[in-house]
């Protein structure tokens, strides 16, 4: 849900706790229709749930979170794995869960903290049945036809990828090529490495190509790097050798950014390479990351650490002494690499070491557990770090740079280490908080009324930053008092929120916008809820057509998790009707927010969903059309003819809009999804929307992490929250 600088540093139990840590592993409680069953739930906990179901019966649950982000997993009656439940709605609201019992039995259900990191908050949740029926002869289809599907998917794979070559502009040749091998490679090698090779010559052609006197080149520049990492992703699990050799001979162009080193760049793309094939390959990934350790320092290093020590913990021990060897030589102010390395490979150190992110399994307790770095290994780098940020010096007058930034981060990093600065440098501990502070306050005076500002916020004293504010210049007041706003109204206290700006904030214009922001932050938390109805009735009161549209797009998705499915389609209707009555839109917002409410719908009425967008499709087209003539008047849509795809223009926008929201239909129906491909005009859009499709048929949705395949029997249904 969340990415971190170490992504890996997460604790995964295995204790079935409902009452005690011990019964757990050989109790669980039974979920019953009509019994709601409340747990409290904290870090190191998973409580375990079974019910008992009947050949082709429709389950639907919902586990209600109260201040814990949860994640629900679902087990056969055999013990298997069918699939992962989380919302992206935080520690509050309701995590759906919906499957279908082709094979009859006792499930189990799991809920656990999501994450596992140590300082997480406990919480508590609820979990109830809201629907226990027979299921309908769509959700049997979905459940069935799976296989069927899954060849239907591979059909079109093969259908498109002759077609590839005849797209023109080589960003989306490039990537429909990537995309279609990355799909076919379990099941057509030699194709796949067919088009992964026609990428790769694509991106060297289109290197080769690119002119430094481009008064585009910068543009260039950025596309040409991140064309080469998408191949590096493509390549690295089937191939690494040839992936690292297309990473070194390609290093053609000259970076734009005088400042920046050029190196640096190349080393994250090796690392990024190398943490991608640590788990199946650590020797590899050890090979690639001494490799590069010898040119240079990137804090991708403990990422690469982090996952080699799942894996192999000697050799990650290994790595890390290494890394240290050679930071301790280092002045550490004057390389932030090497110091954003020193403070998290200090961090990782430091973590208890579990298995991998999200397994039920505990780590293997025959294996005795490798040390990151001995003690005296752990004082030295620590005692570095912490010696070289006190040293440095701050010119009076001296404005921002890299090494007051590097100095910054040691410091900041080093301070939050309470225990070991304790005992490395308890001596030190207060010149480092005080030093910290002067470089804030003295980079910019602003700086640290902002800080005050910012902890008094995160202790949940909204009294006491409104006593601050007055500290600040006047200039920066309106911006604090909304700030100070926001927390309120984060509490629930809107009427609070509101008084704060009103008395706070002089400007009318900020102040009329920061009202409008704080209802559509109540619209939010109550979506968040699960309270979709209150949600509608704040849109509805929402000034313009397209702040309402605007709000729709946020919480379309929130609309039917934790409602019965009548429920569900009345609420998904009221908000279709807040976009008026007629088929078409009138402007971007409400395309959006159709699109949106299709997806929606998709869960429950895929022929309601279908409704909604096949004239969306002809509206587009028109659109397209339009742009077309227009181009060049403004933004830059098309180039050499072709819509450009990935640049984030408002034509390029809805298309990707439209491509994914035919593919959440793609289970329900595949005839209907891919004759709403058929009918896009623009040859780059139909074929994005044929690998989507293709890609959904497969049962491979990777771009919504609210996705759970659930697989029963043989069978696949997927479910979408």
């Amino acid at each position: 849900m969340r990415r971190s600088i170490i992504p890996l540093l997460i604790f995964v139990l295995t204790c079935l706790s409902l009452v005690k840590p011990a019964e757990a592993q050989s109790k669980s409680a039974s979920l019953q229709p009509g019994v709601t069953i409340e747990n409290a739930l904290a870090i190191g906990e998973s409580h375990s749930f079974t019910i008992t179901l009947e050949e082709d019966q429709f389950l639907q649950l919902v586990v209600d979170q109260h201040g814990i982000d949860v994640i629900v997993r679902v087990f056969s009656p055999k013990g298997k794995s069918l699939g992962e439940f989380d919302s992206p709605n935080g520690t509050e609201g309701p995590e759906n869960v919906s499957l279908v019992s082709v094979t009859p039995g006792v499930y189990r259900i799991e809920v656990a903290p999501l994450g596992q990191m140590a300082n997480a908050p406990a919480g508590r949740y609820e979990i109830r049945i809201l629907e226990l029926r027979h299921a309908t002869d769509d959700e049997l289809r979905a459940g069935k036809n799976q296989e069927v599907l899954k060849a239907r998917g591979l059909a079109l794979l093969a259908e498109v990828a002759g077609s590839l070559g005849e797209i023109r502009l080589p960003q989306t040749r490039v990537r429909a090529q990537l995309q279609t091998a990355r799909l076919l490679w379990p099941s057509n090698e030699k194709l796949a490495a067919k088009l992964a090779a026609d990428a790769v010559e694509s991106v060297k052609e289109y290197i080769a190509s690119v002119e430094t006197s481009d008064q585009d080149y910068y543009q260039t520049y950025s596309l040409a790097m991140q064309l080469r990492q998408e191949v590096v992703q493509v390549l690295s699990p089937h191939d690494p050798e040839l992936a690292l050799n297309f990473l070194r001979s390609t290093r053609t162009l000259a970076d734009p950014n005088e400042q920046a080193n050029r190196w640096d760049q190349e080393l994250r793309l090796e690392l990024s390479l190398a943490s991608q094939i640590a788990a199946a390959d650590p020797k590899a990934a050890m090979r690639i990351a001494e490799d590069t350790l010898k040119r240079g320092y990137s804090s991708v290093l403990v990422e690469i650490v982090a996952r080699l020590r799942s894996k192999d913990p000697e050799l990650a021990a290994q790595l890390a002494k290494e890394v240290v060897a050679k930071l301790v030589d280092e002045d550490l102010t004057k390389n932030q690499e090497a110091s954003n390395l020193a403070v998290n490979l200090l961090r990782l150190a430091r973590a208890p070491v579990w298995g991998s992110p999200r397994s039920i399994e505990p780590p293997p307790l025959q294996k005795p557990v490798v040390p990151l770095l001995s003690e005296q290994e752990y004082k030295d780098l620590f005692e570095k770090a912490l010696k070289d940020a006190l040293a440095y010096k701050m010119q009076p007058g001296s404005q921002y740079s890299a090494e007051w930034n590097a100095t910054q981060n040691l410091l900041a990093g080093l301070s939050a280490m309470k225990e070991e600065i304790k005992m490395f440098g308890p001596d030190r501990a207060a010149m480092a908080e005080k030093k910290l502070s002067e470089l804030i306050t003295t980079s910019d005076p602003r700086n640290s009324v902002w800080q005050k500002l910012q902890q008094l916020l995160n202790a949940g004293s909204v009294d006491a930053a409104l006593e601050e504010v007055g500290k600040a210049p006047r200039e920066s007041r309106d911006q604090l008092y909304q700030m100070i706003a926001q927390k309120a109204a984060s509490t629930g206290d809107l009427a609070r929120a509101r008084q704060i700006v009103k008395d706070g904030i002089q400007n009318p214009q900020q102040q009329l916008q920061a009202l409008s922001n704080i209802e559509q932050q109540a619209i939010q938390m109550e979506a968040a809820k699960g309270r979709i109805e209150a949600a509608l009735r704040g849109v509805s009161n929402l000034r313009t057509s397209r702040e309402r549209a605007m709000m729709l797009t946020q919480i379309a998705n929130q609309i039917g998790p934790g409602q019965k499915r009548a429920q569900a389609l009345s609420l998904l209707e009221q908000a279709r009707s807040m976009l008026g009555a007629s088929p078409r839109v009138e402007n971007q917002e409400q395309m959006s927010a159709l699109l949106e409410i299709a997806r929606a719908f998709s869960r429950y009425d895929a022929s309601r969903a279908f409704e909604i967008v096949e004239p969306l499709l002809d509206q587009f087209n028109e659109i397209s059309a339009a742009a077309l003539v227009m181009n060049g008047f403004g933004q830059e849509i098309y180039q050499d003819g072709e819509l450009q795809m990935q640049n984030g223009n408002s034509v390029s926008n809805v298309a990707n809009q439209l491509v994914q929201t035919l593919s959440t239909l793609t289970p329900a129906n595949f005839d209907r999804a891919k004759a709403g491909a058929d009918r896009l005009e623009r040859q780059e859009v139909r074929v994005t929307a044929y690998l989507a499709i293709a890609q959904q048929a497969m049962g491979l949705d990777e771009n919504r992490r609210s996705t759970g395949s659930v697989q029963i029997g043989s069978r696949t249904m997927i479910i979408r929250q």
